[in-house]
């Protein structure tokens, strides 16, 4: 059975917070504590409106952990489609590889595909959108 406390309005525990954090991220492992532990330390510090319950419990503000779970979930899909981008030629036979026409349509249709499905944000397919353009473009200046 689950406890319930009588919070303020608008808290939550810290677990219900990892919850809805785990939610927001589809984290299928639910004993995940990867967040919990960030959001326990950040309420300690008085982030996410953070204030101490009793003596050993601490509530956190709603609205600051939804807050918290989608910029998490923004930074892992930037991290997903992470390409690195070169304005010069010298950097670019160095660090990244340029991008065959072929390829740059398959990820281009990927991408609008992941769109669709709101797996990632318009903000990021655009980001995307224009590194892959950028990069296809290279190759075609060196030839």
């Amino acid at each position: 059975m689950v406890r319930k406390y009588n919070l303020d309005p608008g808290y939550i525990t810290v677990p219900e917070a990892n919850q809805i954090v785990l939610r927001v991220l589809r984290i299928v492992n639910k004993n995940d504590k990867s967040h919990y532990n960030k959001i326990l330390a950040g309420a300690k510090k008085g982030l996410y409106g953070g204030k101490k319950y009793g003596s050993r419990m601490y509530q956190v503000r709603k609205e600051d952990i939804i807050e918290y779970a989608e910029k998490q979930l923004q930074n892992e899909q930037l991290q997903l489609f992470d390409i690195k981008v070169t304005t010069s030629l010298e950097e670019h036979d160095n660090i990244v590889q340029a991008i065959d026409p072929t390829t740059a349509k398959n990820l281009y249709i990927y991408l609008r595909h992941l769109l669709f499905h709101k797996v990632i944000s318009e903000a990021i397919f655009h980001e995307c959108e224009r590194k892959i353009v950028i990069r296809s473009k290279l190759e075609k200046i060196q030839i």
